[in-house]
């Protein structure tokens, strides 16, 4: 009987000891967070973007053993989960994936030279929310996507960063609302049209960046339109103002 009772207590204390050293358990290895604390509902995982010296991040990370991390780290939910998986040099990222606690990719961040960048937003449920292209830290092509994949926005610089290349909003079936085309690079002429949420033009006409004003001016003619696509008013405009208008 003494026999059994000693095994019996061997038995317990090697299942505790075990249990209080699980080598499954990622904490021990890794660092871990509870989701709710990590993912907010509206900018999704933020808390790399610190780290990401592309973007201006100028906090440095450290390795286990307190040295500026170097190489593959990895982090985990509470739940087991991957949270993220990036490549430190020096302690701060250079290409990285961040993932929602269902593994969906959260986003994706690599280099695509040495000044050149690209980053990917997805949603929870998949789907891509945002793309955007960086020079430096500076966004130079940024397109948001609503969540059945329709284009929501887009914004593209020229590459000088001084003037747009387009500008565009959509709803949610794809329907434009305001369109920015360049349409003659030498002069910096733009062909501008706003929309009725019917799709039906609204305001049409031409602007033209004033590089000494940092502002787009509308230029020449300028018609207005009802509802029905019908040309209600004419309006001409010089550096930006009016300088006549007429009904249609």
């Amino acid at each position: 009987m003494k026999k059994l009772y000693l095994f019996i207590f061997f038995f317990l204390t090697i299942y505790s000891v075990q249990s209080q050293n699980d080598l499954t358990d990622k904490g021990l290895y890794h660092n871990t967070y509870i989701p709710e604390a990590v993912v907010d509902q509206k900018y999704g995982i933020t808390m790399y973007e610190k780290l990401n010296m592309m973007l201006g991040g100028d906090t440095v990370r450290n390795d286990m053993n307190g040295y500026a991390a170097n190489g593959y780290e990895e982090d985990y939910y509470t739940t087991g989960q991957l949270l993220h998986k990036g490549f430190y040099v020096d302690g701060q990222l250079k290409v990285y994936k961040n993932y929602y606690p269902n593994g969906n990719v959260e986003r994706n961040f690599r280099m695509v030279d040495l000044n050149r960048s690209k980053m990917t937003v997805y949603y929870k449920e998949g789907g891509i929310k945002s793309d955007i292209v960086y020079v430096g830290s500076e966004a130079l092509k940024w397109e948001d996507y609503y969540r059945n994949g329709v284009l929501e926005f887009v914004e593209e610089y020229h590459k000088s960063f001084q003037y747009y290349i387009q500008k565009a909003n959509y709803l949610e079936d794809g329907t434009p609302e305001n369109t920015l085309e360049l349409t003659n690079k030498k002069k910096l002429i733009y062909l501008q049209s706003y929309y009725h949420s019917n799709g039906k033009l609204k305001e049409q006409g031409e602007v033209k960046y004033n590089k000494a004003m940092f502002d787009y001016e509308r230029i020449g003619t300028w018609v207005l339109y009802d509802e029905n696509g019908v040309p209600t008013k004419e309006q001409k405009y010089a550096v930006g103002k009016i300088i006549s208008e007429k009904k249609l």
